[in-house]
């Protein structure tokens, strides 16, 4: 059979107005260094192997979290998670309240950052295998039960961002 893994760059579409606060988010909070850029597009390199490309444009603004089919979350991991959250959170990415399905000992958080995109933060060492299901882990039930309550909170704060939104807010 033919392997298959995820490169180390990725691409994203996002409003040109947007494109300040993204410089600031990739490069002061998460220590990414530009690599190229030009009028259309910033490369950001984060540590040595993994690259994002930021392409500008007159889109509509999608900041708003919303949950399709076609949203793709990322993880990203830190040697100090708690230092990293402060620096996002006091960035003003909008933390999301979502259940890890992880032992309680594990930080982590959930946020949206300047784009729209949805990322996950988790210790650099935290193995996830058997949440993932390569391995029959020993907290099925809880992890099940968390992915139906994160499934929950999603649905309610999509409907709760599109109510504001129709009510002008």
């Amino acid at each position: 059979m033919t392997k298959v893994i995820l490169g180390n760059a990725s691409a994203i579409t996002a409003p040109r107005q947007d494109r300040d606060s993204i410089r600031r988010f990739y490069g002061d909070v998460l220590g990414g260094k530009i690599v190229k850029e030009d009028n259309e597009k910033d490369i950001f390199r984060l540590e040595e192997e993994f690259y994002i490309l930021f392409r500008y444009g007159d889109v509509p603004d999608e900041s708003e979290f919303l949950r399709s089919p076609r949203a793709l979350w990322l993880q990203i991991k830190s040697d100090n998670v708690e230092e990293l959250t402060r620096k996002i959170l006091d960035f003003g990415a909008r933390k999301l309240d979502l259940p890890s399905g992880l032992p309680e000992s594990v930080p982590y958080l959930y946020f949206q950052a300047p784009g729209g995109q949805c990322f996950q933060l988790l210790p650099n060492d935290e193995n996830q295998s058997h949440y993932k299901g390569a391995v029959e882990g020993q907290n099925v039930a809880k992890e099940k039960e968390a992915e139906a309550i994160k499934e929950q909170v999603l649905s309610e704060l999509a409907l709760q961002r599109h109510q504001e939104k129709s009510e002008g807010f």
